[in-house]
């Protein structure tokens, strides 16, 4: 086992020695979504976004984070060190697309089997990221520790899936994705596009998340959040670009300062209209 992978499981505080268990993937997956938080600083600043281990495991240990991408590569490469079998799979993102939109696979995720069991497994789609693994079975509303899950089989002839999450007494379509895998190359792909292209909303608005026990940090541009598990959220607007880099640093712990060109970035979002 490389040193870098060991920094990463150090960070979760994960014995990279556990049996490749439910529990054990359960307990990583929580893990590196509370321990590393959801970010675009990279693709807002007009900055690459690298995908090799190392890279990924020194730009998370240095109080970065990172995108679907970028965490789901780690977390699949430190399910392979314990012993599972991940593909990666991709996704067309409905969250926020009109009904009859047809999206860019622009979301990757993980399918794992354990004991005969299929599971989905994702660190990295922000403020939505199921907290806990999911049974690849259609209807069957699962409890996570950050909210109730369900996944649909949409009976198509690709075999696709939906990924809906409960939000406010309505189950919102998250994201569809079908059980091809993902070759390296079109990760690389679909990384290139959501990083670089003009308009991807990585390049164009501040996205953060930043989990907790108790519920989900959100900065979406100049919007604030705090969502308990089970309670309304708490908002507010941030005024400045300055503040901007405040609430990164304190409430996200994220070493925003240390990223070039951000801070022009910060002051133009925040000067936009309302």
């Amino acid at each position: 086992m490389s040193d870098s992978i060991t920094d990463y499981f150090n960070m979760l505080g994960v014995a990279p020695s556990a049996a490749p268990s439910l529990d054990t993937m359960a307990r990583l997956q929580r893990g590196h979504i509370q321990a590393i938080p959801f970010e675009n600083l990279n693709p807002l600043a007009g900055l690459a976004v690298p995908l090799e281990i190392p890279a990924l495991v020194s730009k998370f240990t240095a109080r970065r984070g990172g995108y679907c991408f970028e965490h789901n590569t780690l977390y699949r490469h430190a399910l392979a060190a314990l012993g599972f079998h991940a593909t990666p799979l991709l996704a067309r993102v409905r969250m926020t697309a009109p009904p009859d939109a047809v999206t860019p696979r622009t979301h990757m995720l993980l399918l794992v089997e354990i004991d005969g069991e299929r599971y989905i497994s994702d660190t990295g789609f922000g403020k939505m990221t199921p907290t806990a693994p999911l049974r690849l079975v259609h209807g069957v509303v699962q409890h996570t520790p950050h909210g109730r899950y369900r996944l649909a089989s949409l009976g198509t002839p690709g075999g696709e899936w939906r990924l809906e999450a409960e939000a406010d007494g309505d189950w919102l379509h998250l994201y569809v994705f079908d059980l091809r895998p993902a070759y390296p190359v079109d990760v690389e792909m679909s990384n290139w596009y959501v990083s670089t292209n003009p308009v991807s909303h990585f390049t164009r608005d501040l996205i953060a998340v930043r989990t907790v026990d108790a519920g989900r940090h959100v900065l979406h541009n100049t919007r604030y959040s705090f969502q308990p598990t089970d309670l309304p959220a708490v908002r507010r607007e941030l005024a400045s670009g300055d503040e901007i880099a405040q609430v990164l640093e304190d409430t996200f712990g994220l070493a925003a300062a240390g990223v070039p060109g951000l801070a022009a970035k910060l002051d133009g979002i925040a000067r936009r209209p309302a």
